[in-house]
């Protein structure tokens, strides 16, 4: 491994400003002041290109014995190349397009080359932009190497997400069985917030260490009710309540793999048995991303996991689910790139056009977690106070929710002297994920209810 000067930096460079982030400005790492944008690119993000350095170093062994001894090389290429990555983020240099193999390589160059060369770099670029770019260049290194292109460096941790919270599941399978003798609105909203509580277990936010969800999930997410600080699961409901029962199809944008993933599953499987929509499909990533983020792989690991696993009930639902892929009440959709890309959503109409009509014959698409958020509302200081619907900048090809723990320094739709009250009771509230919120844009002004 070559050797590198990263363990010497120690200073900010002369991009940072020791000030918060003006209002309308992009978040960015430049702005220092109780600013998340500068803790993730200045600390967290390259602990975590050291962690992956260290796992697959540490795991070498294992992956040679399982793709061969060719692949020794490209293992330590590979930690050459992150360990000058990681130099490069921490010294602000310019992000550079790609070359080499990229099935998406145009759409990021495109980008990149729009880009102003004065503040194109990693530290002075808008948060979301610089972030998006170290997990795809990160994937860049492995997917040019002919035997690690399939190598998933996240995977390890994405299975035990999953393993380590059975216990939940368990108890969410029990209470569920009584919830399906009586269908209801508040069974719904309770789903819903089941749904939300799970978007805690990112491993992006704990740099890959362990997230345990509780053994008792429902009775959480019941007692969790004063931490959701914006609150329109009703409307949501009031919008499923007029499907089309027959033809209806809800879009997840899914977000973590592991038991957030199985909480997508059961909210998904109750409107599926609930009658209240025909199909749910899963939109899911096209590579490793963000540490925790579902990909097609996780997706059929995680039913296969089920599937074969010694409690009677993972089984059952296991083999239920893998049969509602096969029946097309839960579908995977197409490979899509977007979702890798730096773009927010509201340039989508522009950018991938085929998607937003595609989403846009939906009856509801469900945002889930936090860079969803960011995608959707832009990685901008707003005003807390504006709209969601403002923040969102035309982008409505249908209903959308966003279901999602607070984890970025960025929001709306909050009432007056909110923020206030909340910064009172802790001044790091927007990144601990302890708050949530449940946020709804209908297509058209035809659901009125509000639990503001």
């Amino acid at each position: 491994m070559a050797n590198s000067p990263t363990n010497f930096i120690k200073s900010d460079p002369d991009c940072i400003i020791d000030i918060q982030t003006p209002r309308y400005s992009f978040l960015s790492a430049q702005y220092k002041h109780r600013s998340f944008a500068y803790k993730t690119m200045r600390n967290r993000l390259p602990a975590i290109l050291e962690n992956i350095i260290e796992n697959i170093t540490k795991d070498a062994e294992n992956i040679i014995a399982e793709f061969g001894e060719e692949t020794r090389k490209e293992i330590y290429d590979v930690a050459d190349r992150i360990l000058k990555l990681k130099f490069k983020l921490e010294n602000d240099y310019v992000m550079k397009t790609f070359k080499g193999e990229a099935r998406d390589k145009k759409l990021w160059n495109d980008f990149l080359n729009q880009q102003n060369n004065d503040s194109n770099s990693f530290l002075k670029a808008c948060w979301l932009y610089a972030e998006c770019y170290v997990y795809r260049r990160l994937y860049y290194f492995f997917e040019n190497h002919r035997i690690l292109k399939t190598y998933d460096y996240f995977s390890q941790n994405k299975q035990k997400a999953f393993t380590i919270s059975v216990g939940a599941m368990l108890n969410v399978f029990e209470v569920l069985q009584s919830m399906k003798s009586h269908i209801s609105d508040d069974n719904l909203k309770l789903l819903l917030k089941l749904n939300l509580w799970g978007n805690r277990c990112d491993l992006s936010i704990s740099s890959g260490k362990e997230v345990k969800p509780g053994d008792n999930p429902f009775e959480l997410a019941r007692n969790l009710d004063k931490k959701i600080i914006v609150d329109e699961s009703c409307k949501i409901i009031e919008c499923l309540n007029h499907a089309d029962r027959k033809n209806s199809v809800i879009e997840f944008i899914c977000d973590n793999a592991g038991y957030e993933l199985f909480t997508d599953f059961i909210l998904a499987d109750y409107l599926i048995e609930s009658k209240l929509v025909s199909k749910v499909r899963f939109n899911l990533k096209a590579m490793p991303w963000f540490i925790s983020d579902a990909t097609f792989n996780d997706f059929r690991w995680s039913l296969e996991y089920m599937k074969n696993h010694s409690s009677p009930v993972l089984r059952e639902y296991g083999q239920k689910w893998q049969a509602f892929v096969i029946g097309n009440k839960f579908e995977l959709a197409n490979v899509n790139y977007f979702w890798t890309s730096p773009y927010e959503y509201y340039r989508m109409p522009e950018i991938d056009p085929e998607l937003h009509k595609r989403l846009s014959k939906s009856h509801l698409v469900i945002f889930k977690g936090d860079l969803n958020y960011r995608k959707l509302i832009s990685d901008f200081s707003w005003d807390c106070t504006e709209s969601f619907k403002t923040c969102l900048k035309g982008f409505q090809p249908t209903n959308l929710c966003s279901l999602r723990t607070i984890k970025a320094d960025l929001i709306c739709g909050l009432l007056e002297g909110q923020s206030k009250s909340l910064e009172k009771e802790n001044n790091e509230w927007m990144i601990t994920g302890e708050f949530g919120t449940i946020q709804f844009a209908a297509k058209c002004d035809c659901f009125h209810n509000s639990d503001r």
